[in-house]
């Protein structure tokens, strides 16, 4: 393999793995899930 070969796949590496970074931090996911079905009704035992 040659050394401008080795540089181009080592530059799309790195490109790949800085957007795997960059996109976990940038995630929704870090604020939670919910899970619901959105039509707020709720279930509550009389007193």
């Amino acid at each position: 393999m040659s050394t401008e070969k080795k540089e181009k796949l080592l530059l799309g590496l790195t490109c790949f793995f800085a957007g795997m970074v960059i996109g976990f931090f940038s995630a929704p996911i870090k604020k939670g899930i919910s899970v619901s079905c959105g039509n707020n009704n709720t279930i509550q035992k009389e007193k």
